[in-house]
């Protein structure tokens, strides 16, 4: 795929995450309304944890092992073999995790006790009531990855993009409809209904695609291919696992609504990644691979850190935005219904804490997949391994002294020395123009410290901190706070000449045919960097 093509694909991924993010908000606002930071929502997170780790482990890492070896199949036009391949693997993984999830229905309540050994009562009973509902249908999402695997493959990037949209949108249908009446038991129904409809919305095109996969048991030298990339991913998704249970396990010892403003906070931060990151992920992994099974590797190269500026780009004005205005993003986001100022201060105080961890997790998201697309699922395991250990070192020091906000800064921590390290290995690998990353890296640093101030500025000369009382009045005050941060930040991004900015001038010029001084300036500076071998 030429970059021109990635990101065009990357910018419709993005509008239609952005879509995915606003249901996700009214989903969240949606718990937060009904169930507040108590522990019911308590309960539901950590239901959610358990059959997330199982997800994890087993789910995540089929699905990505399968994409770079179904991806070489394409690449090489032995799209029969890639059939044979999908319904082989896809077959077998379904089976195991359908074996898994309902042999650990039973022990339900052993798998709550471990994750979160503070509960008791109707926390303890409703978290093991969702969890052996959330157990059998892990198999749905699984097969929703499989389905966008196949599809991006075939540089189809909609409907893999919208499905997350209509899970959101069934999601907070049913909560609505049926919290006020069933209560806790509302979000077991939301849950399974929303993985439905994700996974329905692909069916029909990854049929047409990538044709419909036939039950197969029969495990030939591509099968096997997969299975002997996915050992090491799952071993290196249980030790990312590993502090997710440990954070759970700690904060239910804290007071009450701790874990769930861990969680809020943790689906702020989540806000750019799934939106942005997702995003240019979702594009560069197919293309990498396809790269890599060429021997395209100086377009691996110049893909591959393309993809770390692309996400930084976003992702370190995020973070400090998130940092600087974490108090009133919180309040007007989730303070409604039961959502208390109480829980709003603890669920800042996470966010901030959280914050910077932003700008590692996007460039180890970014360095895994071209780990990935090499075929090499080992150097990824180490890095993971290496980092939950960390974190869970530094969870069980500054618990003691922070809190539940020790435990969001020991994720930071932890999340910023793996990527340095897998940094320093992807470079190893394929040597890096790390000078022109760097460059790129400080000219966005600038441009975010002064977004940072801009909108601190206008935060304080506008109350956005304390709020009004009315809603509309709060969300046009963020509009105005946040858009005016964000042009700052364009404008002084534009000054520096930040590449970035180049390319997405650029596309925009291609998508509205318009030329202007600006963007005339930007496309001269992009004509001169291809020209010096920059682009």
């Amino acid at each position: 795929m030429s970059k021109k093509r990635i990101v065009e694909a990357t910018f419709v991924v993005i509008l239609l995450g952005a879509l995915s993010k606003v249901l996700g908000f009214a989903r969240e606002q949606m718990i937060a309304v009904f169930f507040g930071a108590t522990g019911r929502t308590d309960a539901y997170v950590v239901a959610n944890t358990i059959t997330g780790v199982i997800t994890g482990i087993l789910s995540g890492p089929l699905s990505t092992a399968f994409l770079p070896v179904f991806a070489s199949h394409v690449a090489n036009g032995d799209r029969e073999g890639a059939s044979r391949l999908a319904s082989s693997v896809i077959t077998i993984s379904t089976a195991a995790v359908l074996g898994i999830s309902v042999a650990a229905m039973l022990p339900a309540d052993k798998l709550v006790s471990i994750a979160a050994p503070g509960f008791s009562g109707t926390t303890f009973n409703d978290a093991v009531l969702l969890t052996r509902v959330f157990l059998p249908a892990m198999a749905i999402p699984l097969l929703s990855a499989f389905a966008k695997s196949v599809l991006n493959t075939y540089d189809h990037f909609g409907i893999p993009a919208l499905a997350p949209s209509l899970q959101n949108l069934v999601i907070v249908a049913i909560i609505s409809l049926l919290a006020p009446v069933f209560g806790v038991a509302s979000l077991a129904v939301a849950v399974v209904g929303g993985y439905a409809a994700g996974l329905a919305v692909q069916v029909p095109q990854w049929f047409k695609v990538g044709g419909r996969p036939s039950f197969s048991l029969r495990m030939d030298e591509s099968a096997r291919r997969v299975m002997k990339l996915a050992v090491p991913l799952m071993a290196g998704a249980l030790f990312s696992q590993l502090y997710l249970f440990v954070d759970r396990n700690l904060a239910s010892h804290l007071p009450e609504g701790s874990i769930a403003a861990l969680s809020f906070a943790d689906r702020l931060r989540q806000v750019p990644l799934g939106l942005f990151v997702s995003a240019v992920v979702t594009v560069v992994y197919p293309t990498l691979s396809g790269m890599w099974a060429k021997n395209d590797s100086e377009g691996f190269k110049e893909t591959a850190i393309m993809g770390l500026r692309y996400v930084e780009f976003i992702c370190i004005p995020a973070a400090l935005g998130l940092m600087v205005l974490a108090k009133p993003v919180v309040r007007l986001v989730f303070e409604h219904g039961a959502f208390t100022a109480g829980a709003t201060s603890l669920t800042a105080s996470a966010l901030v804490a959280y914050s910077p961890a932003l700008v590692a997790m996007a460039a180890t998201q970014v360095i895994s997949v071209a780990f990935y697309s090499s075929q090499d699922t080992r150097t990824p395991v180490i890095l993971a391994a290496v980092t939950a250990v960390l974190n869970v070192l530094l969870d069980l020091v500054l618990v003691r002294f922070l809190g539940h906000v020790g435990l969001a800064i020991a994720n930071s921590l932890a999340a910023t020395l793996g990527a340095l390290a897998g940094l320093y290995a992807l470079n190893r690998l394929s040597k890096l123009p790390l000078k022109s990353l760097a460059t790129s890296l400080a000219k966005i640093l600038v441009s975010s410290t002064v977004m940072a101030g801009a909108a601190l500025a206008l935060s304080a000369a506008l109350n956005f901190g304390e709020g009004t009382g009315s809603l509309l009045r709060d969300a046009l005050t963020a509009a105005v706070v946040i858009g005016g941060a964000v042009l700052v930040y364009i404008l002084v991004a534009a000054v520096l000449r930040c590449e970035e900015m180049s390319t997405f001038a650029a596309m925009i010029r291609r998508r509205m045919g318009k030329e202007t001084p600006v963007n005339r300036r930007l496309a001269t500076k992009e004509r001169r960097d291809r020209a010096r071998g920059l682009r």
